[in-house]
């Protein structure tokens, strides 16, 4: 049922909207490099680091965050062991700030070091960034920090960085909205399934790994790509962080410009409020586990790569991605009847992301929380799943319907402002 029939969008309302679709569906996006995060953040530092969702304590922060955490700081050489690592957050003895913030985005825990390897991209405005994926078994961002861990995200941030480096500055520029574009048309929804995108990834950076200098390394990298479906994601993201950036600070706009978790709350911001967040307690959703997984042992929803969906993709277009489910579980008719919901809410249709199944429709783009307030209807997103321990990394994936609470709430204060 709605939850206030009564709301109608005014002139100004619906021309603030339409600003900010036209820049999510216009911003050209690039791909500018791969480096560590403190080459192109200042945010970062010793016992400085990024987190995944809106703000949160460090006396706050979930089992997988607090593993990641740790795995942080063995890995940039901050403690020692196990036991320094946890007396250093015990102490407080290290700032955590969140992402969005820096122009970055961390998927899962979302833990962001200064040495930690990240895709850059770069608007005609804006540079963003993500860290590179680690694949799904142990990773910092589920909140693993085993040795085995450890050692693979060292090799990523030296030998992987240089490789791939060397492939973004000598080959030819790389447009990240059609690399999505793309995977779209191959099958990917490019959140959660990523595998035809990734295999995209490796044809355009072949030339420079044959050509490479460093052929052990670039041989290595590529066996790496070929094996991790969801190498492509911080691609994804990072152009996505851009194409919302170009839609936010549009005054009286009621387009959400970031969806967010950190495992307590999630939360939005929205164009035409800028920097505040509207939070919620962070949902569970329905998931699929993975074999001997309890769902009494998941973390709350966490991550900043649902900023998929609020670019336009991942579940927003999940009917392009069929083999999808097997992962997140449901049925492919489920998967059109989220789509379909999704399109009541959003400010507009993506004219560069389609959907071949749908006769190459557009995706729905711009969530409207006047529209999400009209409807009763909350987003939905696909999502990974850790386990509430740190340390246990991935213990599923799903699809979950967010909160509806901060998206009422935005509503309420843009309608409040036109007011006033």
């Amino acid at each position: 049922m709605p939850v206030n029939a009564e709301l109608t969008l005014t002139t100004t309302d619906d021309a603030a909207a339409q600003k900010s679709v036209a820049a999510l569906d216009s911003t050209k996006v690039r791909l500018e490099r791969v480096c560590t995060a403190r080459e192109v953040t200042s945010k970062v530092g010793p016992r400085s680091f990024l987190h995944a969702g809106p703000p949160i304590r460090l006396d706050q922060i979930p089992g997988p965050m607090r593993g990641a955490i740790i795995g942080g700081l063995l890995f940039e050489g901050e403690a020692k062991d196990v036991a320094e690592a946890e007396a250093i957050i015990d102490g407080g003895d290290i700032e955590i700030s969140p992402c969005h913030d820096a122009g970055g985005l961390g998927a899962m825990a979302g833990i962001i070091t200064p040495n930690m390897p990240v895709a850059v991209a770069r608007s005609d405005r804006h540079t963003t960034f993500a860290p590179l994926n680690e694949g799904t078994d142990g990773a910092v961002r589920y909140g693993s920090y085993d040795d085995k861990t450890l050692a693979r995200l060292r090799w990523m941030s030296t030998d992987m960085v240089a490789v791939l480096d060397e492939a973004v500055q000598g080959g030819e520029p790389i447009d990240l909205v059609d690399l999505i574009a793309e995977g779209l048309r191959r099958g990917d929804e490019c959140h959660n399934r990523l595998i035809a995108t990734t295999a995209n990834l490796i044809v355009r950076f072949a030339p420079s790994f044959i050509r490479s200098k460093r052929s052990d390394a670039a041989e290595k990298v590529a066996a790496f790509m070929a094996g991790n479906g969801h190498f492509a994601l911080p691609f994804a993201i990072s152009m996505a962080k851009a194409l919302t950036l170009a839609a936010a600070d549009v005054s009286g706009s009621p387009v959400v410009t970031a969806m967010s978790a950190n495992g307590r709350e999630f939360g939005i911001r929205v164009s035409g409020t800028g920097d505040r967040w509207f939070v919620a307690p962070s949902p569970i959703g329905e998931p699929k586990l993975v074999p001997g997984a309890r769902i009494e042992d998941i973390t709350p929803t966490m991550g900043d790569s649902m900023i998929s969906e609020t670019a336009g993709f991942g579940a927003f277009a999940m009917t392009a991605a069929p083999a999808i489910m097997s992962f997140v579980g449901g049925t492919a008719e489920q998967a059109k009847g989220f789509v379909d919901e999704m399109r009541s809410i959003c400010a507009g249709t993506s004219s560069r992301f389609l959907i071949p199944v749908e006769e190459h429709r557009g995706a729905p783009v711009g969530i409207d929380v006047h529209k999400v307030r009209e409807t009763g209807i909350a987003p939905v997103i696909n999502n990974g799943m850790a386990h509430r321990l740190p340390g246990h990394g991935r213990i599923g994936a799903g699809i979950t319907r967010v909160p509806i609470e901060p998206f009422l709430a935005a509503s309420e204060a843009l309608s409040a402002g036109a007011r006033s």
